[in-house]
């Protein structure tokens, strides 16, 4: 075996034309990093011409001309040492339409300075959690040439649905990109397989009737369920999209609703006049707790009562300091226990009973589920809820989290589809 055989096995250099020089490693300091650099040469004799598809069948056709020298083709690590190729390739001349051309080789792409084997790498990193920077050093690549990876992925994937919709879906919006349409984007959810179904760059009305209006009338309406939030814009415009379709308010988001309107209750009283104040900011998680979860047994010494206390005392002495939080945490505790429980007939005493004394939060948040009725008695008599869809949302915060954010939609949807598996740009 020669030289040429022992350093292709190590490169992982596969092309047959390729030969290594006598001494062809060479080891230097490239930006202050110790890189290991070989020196071969590309030759062949070509077939035909690509200018002109003229026949190569000898010296009268096709003569090699020079070399192209030195180019450069960044490959994987070798070694954990950054790896350069420096490739002499041969040039041809082609007589019967008097021009030039370079030999190609199947390591690197025409044009282009990033070997096939790290591209490909690159794009196995972008599978998985993890920052463009990261993926960059691990590659000896420029984060840039890392973004232009994506780029080609974004723009070149698309997902393929076939058309067809699944039975249950998911819906949601989340804080995408600037270059988004009031910085948010609409994510479907196939709730059948747990994965998405899409991401669209909007969560506009006319937008999503659009994405929605690609699928045929005979497709959407074989859509049965829909779980989607609170806001109300969509329950129209599923409705004429879907009108086979049940939809499902997520249970969450109604219990949200009802905690954010406690929270404001207790955030109103919190003034540096009130002598409370302090103990307000502190224990304000406890108020927000289903009162069933309360300790009432195991005492702790509070810094701000200068006493032991049980987290069931506290929350009992803020409550008793105020009337109309007092009033609206029963209701939030008692949406609380509904929901919990499955039990419609409480929830709707809840919104169609007289609360004078609650704060106009909690009011408001009434009048929202009393509007909403119909719907959200769905939630208490089917299982499907949002889970998924937040736990998709999840995962997006963290991939932007770790890019420190991202600048194009079409950059985030394309890490997003990669990391669920649903884009697959490796070429077999």
């Amino acid at each position: 075996m020669t030289h040429t055989d022992y350093t292709k096995k190590i490169l992982n250099i596969k092309d047959e034309n390729i030969y290594f020089y006598d001494n062809c490693l060479e080891i230097k300091k490239i930006n202050g990093v110790d890189t290991k650099i070989f020196h071969a040469f590309l030759t062949y004799t070509p077939d035909f011409c690509p200018h002109c598809g003229c026949m190569n069948g000898g010296f009268h056709d096709i003569i090699k001309w020079n070399f192209k020298r030195n180019c450069k083709i960044k490959i994987t690590k070798v070694a954990n040492y950054n790896t350069i190729l420096l490739l002499d390739k041969q040039r041809f001349f082609c007589k019967h339409c008097n021009r030039t051309f370079t030999a190609s080789t199947n390591v690197v792409d025409f044009h282009k300075q990033i070997s096939n084997d790290t591209r490909l790498s690159v794009i196995l990193d972008l599978m998985n959690k993890g920052s463009e920077k990261d993926i960059s050093i691990r590659n000896n690549i420029s984060t840039n040439s890392v973004n232009r990876i994506l780029d080609e992925i974004s723009n070149d994937t698309i997902v393929k649905n076939n058309g067809l919709l699944p039975e249950v879906l998911g819906i949601d919006e989340f804080s995408a990109t600037k270059d988004t349409i009031s910085k948010l984007a609409f994510i479907i959810v196939d709730q059948t397989n747990k994965n998405i179904f899409d991401i669209n760059h909007s969560r506009k009305s006319l937008d999503i009737n659009k994405y929605f209006r690609n699928y045929s009338k005979k497709e959407r309406d074989k859509v049965k369920y829909i779980t989607l939030d609170l806001y109300q814009p969509y329950y129209k415009l599923m409705h004429s999209l879907f009108r086979n379709a049940i939809l499902i308010p997520d249970r969450f988001h109604i219990v949200i609703q009802a905690r954010n309107a406690l929270d404001k209750t207790r955030i109103n009283l919190c003034k540096k006049s009130n002598p409370n104040y302090k103990k307000f900011k502190k224990y304000w998680k406890l108020l927000l707790k289903d009162k069933r979860d309360l300790d009432k047994k195991k005492k702790k010494y509070q810094t701000y009562f200068k006493k032991e206390m049980t987290q069931y005392d506290i929350v009992s002495y803020l409550l008793n300091t105020n009337e109309e939080l007092y009033e609206t945490y029963q209701i939030y505790q008692s949406i609380l226990y509904s929901i919990d429980t499955r039990n419609k007939e409480i929830f709707l005493s809840i919104i169609n009973g007289k609360n004078k004394k609650i704060s106009k939060y909690m009011k408001k948040a009434l009048k929202t589920f009393r509007n909403m009725k119909k719907y959200i008695l769905n939630a208490f008599d089917y299982e499907y809820s949002n889970g998924i869809v937040e736990g998709t949302n999840n995962l997006i915060k963290q991939i932007k989290h770790t890019a420190y954010g991202y600048r194009k939609f079409k950059h985030l949807k394309a890490r997003v589809m990669l990391i669920k598996g649903l884009y697959n740009p490796i070429k077999a």
